[in-house]
């Protein structure tokens, strides 16, 4: 829809007149530009053609009627307008001096009507163009964009995908919302997260560490698909290991994003270990690691004594078949253990 023409459909205008007799103790009709009756609150006179509604429509002025004749009845006959484009005529049976104050009101009412359903269709249909544009770049896994594409993305959304992008994602659009409005840009959905891309040229991260919260992941990189998986690979392990964090998280500044499942092989036995793991074993694994393997911060952390810590660590030795004091068995276990976690489950 443009939303610099607007049309006013028969089912519409029925609508605006069955909403406005409500409150209006007069029959309502509303004229379309060939001065046909296309809603009224007699559906007798609906299809019938109004001499006085064409007249209004085309001096776009109000046209008052003293006398029934010719089909015609007393009343007022009142043009609406949006932005100097004539959409049709409201009339008002009855006395003109009587209804004319009427046909003005109701005029402005359904200009507001009007506007305000082409302002949700609008808006609706920008979140469609936006949610399509958004869902090209990620399925695009190769980060490699046609030219159709790039041309859109500067056109429309001020992004030039020729260079180094930033994503910043965040479970709250509202988290977003002030660094998007300084930078002029558009706030996307992806999934259930907010999503927002800028030229990494164009922001620095102090910017984004003023504008945003710790509710916010942020990675660099010229396709947009994988830094998505970086943020969410980052977010598994932040989770996994309960790592406090305050302010935005850069995700190049944690190795996270390197444990990504196309870089180790996938041995099913092992994983079957690790995922039939009981949370009370695994928990107490990620909290030994957010420790750096300091069993006496490990049980503090866990409210437990550390004799409860060594046997919690040897029961995972036995039934994984790997140690995590050993430091090679230990980065197994924890990049295993971030197949557990569920993808996009920010802390």
């Amino acid at each position: 829809m443009n939303e610099n023409h607007y049309i006013l459909t028969k089912e519409q205008a029925q609508k605006y007149v069955n909403q406005l007799m409500e409150d209006v103790p007069y029959n309502i009709n509303i004229i379309d530009q060939d001065g046909t009756i296309i809603a009224s609150g007699d559906p007798g006179r609906i299809g019938d053609f109004h001499f006085s509604g064409k007249k209004a429509f085309d001096r776009k002025a109000k046209v008052l009627v003293y006398t029934d004749r010719n089909g015609e009845r007393q009343g007022a006959n009142e043009p609406v307008t949006i932005r100097g484009e004539m959409i049709c005529v409201v009339g008002i049976s009855g006395k003109p001096e009587e209804v004319q104050n009427y046909t003005k009101l109701l005029s402005s009412m359904i200009k507001l009507l009007i506007e305000q359903e082409v302002d949700a269709m609008l808006s609706m249909q920008k979140k469609q163009d936006d949610e399509m544009f958004m869902n090209d770049l990620i399925q695009n896994t190769q980060g490699i964009y046609g030219e159709d594409i790039r041309k859109l993305a500067s056109d429309k959304y001020h992004i030039d995908l020729t260079q180094t992008l930033t994503v910043v994602l965040s479970k709250e659009a509202n988290a977003l919302k002030q660094l998007a409005q300084s930078l002029k840009l558009t706030i996307f959905t992806y999934q259930s997260d907010a999503l927002l891309l800028v030229n990494t040229n164009v922001v620095s991260r102090e910017h984004i560490k003023a504008l945003t919260d710790d509710g916010t992941w942020v990675d660099n990189g010229q396709n947009i698909a994988e830094s998505i998986a970086n943020i969410q690979q980052t977010a598994i392990y932040f989770s996994l290991l309960q790592l406090d964090h305050t302010g935005p998280v850069f995700v190049k500044d944690h190795p996270f994003y390197l444990f990504t499942p196309g870089i180790f092989k996938k041995d099913d036995v092992l994983f079957e270990r690790v995922d039939q793991m009981e949370d009370e074993l695994a928990t107490t694994l990620a909290i030994f690691i957010k420790h750096n393997l300091d069993t006496r911060a490990t049980s503090e952390e866990l409210f437990i004594h550390r004799n409860t810590v060594n046997y919690r660590l040897e029961k995972i030795h036995r039934h994984t078949q790997l140690n995590p004091r050993n430091i090679i068995d230990l980065f197994v276990l924890l990049v295993y253990l971030g197949y557990k976690i569920k993808p996009n489950a920010y802390p």
